[in-house]
């Protein structure tokens, strides 16, 4: 039994020392972030979360540092003056940074760290985007003149991360009913649009769009105006009319811009009067038709009338020419003298015909005469009948021939 008991203390003693000497599981466990790197990318003016998770924390203390490795917080306190940072712990484990109102500078790589021996430390690589903006100040004013056969550029300056993708679109307003916005893409892309030897057709609204996945895409608008001298251009030259009527002269007037455009007669200018009528119709962009009325045209209403404009560019004329219309009328017609001639010889034919009376036959009927012998006709060369002339045949072959003489 005394045997029994020492060995029991034995034992008891050696299961004490061996649990007093083993290290302490909790005392083991040391902090531990839930990911190692975190990628995180907002948007320039939102406020963004950058997340740090820490485990088995105890005693330690976790502080931020940012891409310049400057302390930004200690536990819970921040240490800069920036007031848009800040700690958000929604969970005892959370050590989130907050910041408010990001800005593109403050991107780059953080740094949520632990001061164990050696530090613990969580990447937290911060992207921030941009949306594409427009600067008006170094860009193309929103109207821009140039004289035809010019070079023109326009240019849309713009910023954005990532960098913005600029198209250029001509909205070809001029070729489609009022109303009606046609837009096409032109040119390269990039911030620069170069129009060489630009002609009047170009003269349009050019749009650039800069886009680069960040929200929506932002446009500006550029109307191109281009200037040149009057072109005139008359249906007809010249017409007639009669005295007493009316008539109209059309002269179509092409030119940017328009400044000066007007009928005149003998180098002056023709107002609006009871004798002219001047009307303007704007036909389409650029182009109108200057359309005089002349009532009640006299003789000294005929005559050269020119169409002319002019601006700061140059001057075109073109010459119309209005002349009388004269109309003949046929004169009544008389009935002609009927001549009659005389000739000098006449020649009357009568003929009358003879009449022979014949006294009838008396016919026999005796059996005992013989019967008449028929008279065969004359034959004529190679056995015809000939055919002699008769009275009938004869008289009328003279009247023909008599006929003849007297025409």
């Amino acid at each position: 039994m005394i045997m029994l008991g020492l060995l029991g203390l034995d034992l008891f003693g050696l299961v004490v020392g061996v649990v007093t000497h083993l290290p302490s599981v909790k005392e083991s466990l040391e902090p531990s972030f839930d990911d190692p790197v975190t990628n995180v990318t907002a948007i320039a003016g939102d406020t963004v979360t950058l997340p740090c998770s820490v485990k088995n924390l105890k005693d330690y203390k976790v502080m931020w540092l940012d891409h310049r490795t400057k302390t930004l917080t200690l536990e819970a306190r921040r240490i800069i003056a920036d007031e848009r940072i800040t700690i958000e712990r929604p969970d005892i484990g959370d050590w989130n940074l907050y910041i408010h109102g990001v800005e593109l500078s403050d991107a780059g790589k953080y740094m949520c760290q632990v001061n164990t021996v050696p530090v613990k430390i969580k990447y937290v690589i911060l992207t921030v985007h941009e949306p594409p903006e427009i600067i008006p100040e170094l860009s193309s004013k929103e109207e821009v003149f140039v004289r035809e056969s010019d070079t023109v550029q326009l240019v849309c300056n713009v910023t954005g991360v990532p960098t913005p993708t600029v198209r250029w679109y001509k909205k070809s307003t001029n070729r489609r009913p009022y109303g009606y916005n046609d837009k096409e893409m032109i040119g390269h892309d990039g911030m620069v649009l170069r129009i060489r030897n630009i002609s009047r057709y170009c003269d349009d609204v050019y749009q650039c769009v800069a886009d680069n996945g960040v929200n929506l895409p932002k446009s500006r608008e550029i109307k191109v105006t281009v200037q040149f001298p009057p072109e005139i251009h008359l249906p007809t030259k010249k017409l007639s009319q009669a005295v007493g009527k009316e008539t109209i002269l059309n002269c179509e007037v092409t030119s940017n811009p328009s400044m000066y455009s007007a009928w005149t007669r003998d180098g002056i200018t023709i107002q609006n009067s009871d004798k002219f009528k001047i009307d303007i119709y704007e036909d389409y962009k650029n182009t109108m038709t200057l359309s005089m009325k002349i009532s009640d045209i006299q003789k000294p209403d005929f005559g050269v009338y020119r169409c002319e404009a002019q601006n700061e560019f140059g001057r075109d004329f073109k010459d119309f020419f209005l002349y009388e219309l004269v109309t003949t009328t046929p004169s009544p017609s008389t009935p002609s003298a009927v001549t009659t001639t005389t000739p000098v010889h006449v020649y009357v034919f009568t003929w009358t015909p003879s009449v022979r009376t014949y006294t009838p036959r008396r016919e026999y009927h005796s059996k005992d005469r013989p019967p008449l012998a028929t008279k065969k006709k004359p034959k004529g060369r190679n056995g015809q009948p000939r055919f002699l002339p008769n009275n009938t045949f004869y008289l009328i072959g003279l009247l023909t021939t008599l006929s003849v003489i007297i025409k």
